[in-house]
């Protein structure tokens, strides 16, 4: 079962979702990549060099959002930011993007939900420059959070340690951190947040096979073995973003 964008947003706009964000937002920034460098990431945007997919506003500053390009499986949300809507509607395995046009992705709510999560992946590593980064957030098969359908996490398919690094690899990828996250049952975010920080902390070191979601950095290996082209991108692709996709919903307009 796969959850609708407006779920998702709604979700990260309660308490619950706020303090989820808080956590996952605390891992990532141990990754020591760019989305977590706001400055740093606004000059890649600037060269529209990063781009995000799936639902990415909950952990990046607003001030530096990427274009982002939401899959037909889950709906796109047409989101408002300081250079106007950037939010395309994709075919998950069909990216509207030039090859080789970026250095950074990120990766949220996205995977599990697609179809043709293979497909997915080589769209990712067909836009990644060499040596880009492909930095992915999935839901953890043997974590408390796969199990809690009211919540984001507990949609769509969740992946294992040795499945996520697998497809990566059949995609072309070479995995250079898997890193659980968010270690805090659903019902403990009730707690004051400097318990749910100390509670998630304490997870890392004491059940790490738990933890409710894996976050991933993998570079793009430059000759894969693995690596097939998508049919339908053989021929070069005209790279544009859509500013407000026909049939899309927004923050304003989701209850009407």
């Amino acid at each position: 079962m796969s959850v609708d964008v407006a779920e998702i947003e709604a979700y990260y706009r309660q308490p619950d979702g706020l303090a989820v964000a808080a956590l996952l937002r605390q891992d990532l920034q141990r990754l020591q990549t760019i989305w977590t460098d706001p400055k740093a990431l606004s000059a890649l945007v600037a060269q529209q060099e990063a781009v995000a997919v799936g639902f990415p506003f909950a952990l990046l500053a607003q001030s530096a959002l990427p274009a982002v390009l939401m899959p037909a499986e889950t709906g796109a949300l047409a989101w408002p930011g300081p250079a106007g809507v950037m939010v395309a509607s994709i075919d998950s395995a069909a990216w509207p993007l030039a090859t080789e046009m970026c250095d950074k992705i990120f990766a949220m709510h996205v995977l599990e939900h697609v179809r043709d999560q293979q497909g997915f992946l080589g769209e990712a590593w067909r836009c990644l420059r060499g040596s880009g980064e492909l930095v992915l957030i999935v839901p953890h098969r043997r974590g408390f959070w796969a199990h809690a359908d009211k919540t984001p996490f507990g949609q769509g398919r969740p992946f294992s340690r040795r499945q996520i690094v697998r497809q990566l690899e059949q995609a072309g990828f070479e995995v250079e951190i898997v890193r659980p996250s968010l270690f805090v049952p659903a019902l403990g975010l009730r707690l004051p947040s400097s318990i749910g920080y100390r509670f998630n902390r304490l997870g890392r070191f004491i059940w790490p096979m738990f933890g409710g979601v894996l976050i991933i950095r993998a570079i793009k290996k430059l000759y894969s073995s693995h690596q097939v082209a998508n049919p339908a991108l053989r021929h070069r692709v005209r790279q544009f973003i859509v500013r407000q996709p026909a049939g899309t919903i927004s923050p304003k307009n989701r209850h009407l």
